[in-house]
């Protein structure tokens, strides 16, 4: 059981220590995650318009 409640412990953490690593961000290491999720778009997108509609 100690496994399964620190996995809990960790998953009702997680929200809060990534709002906290986005709101400790500058100005330069926003533009990397803008730029990668931009990225990370336009290859998903790509790959839906590649598709053959049925």
């Amino acid at each position: 059981m100690g496994y399964l409640s620190a996995a809990s412990e960790w998953a009702n953490s997680l929200p809060g220590e990534c709002w906290s690593w986005f709101m400790g961000l500058n100005q330069q290491e926003w533009f990397v995650v803008l730029g990668i999720g931009a990225a990370i778009g336009f290859f998903c997108m790509r790959g839906f318009g590649s598709k053959y509609r049925v």
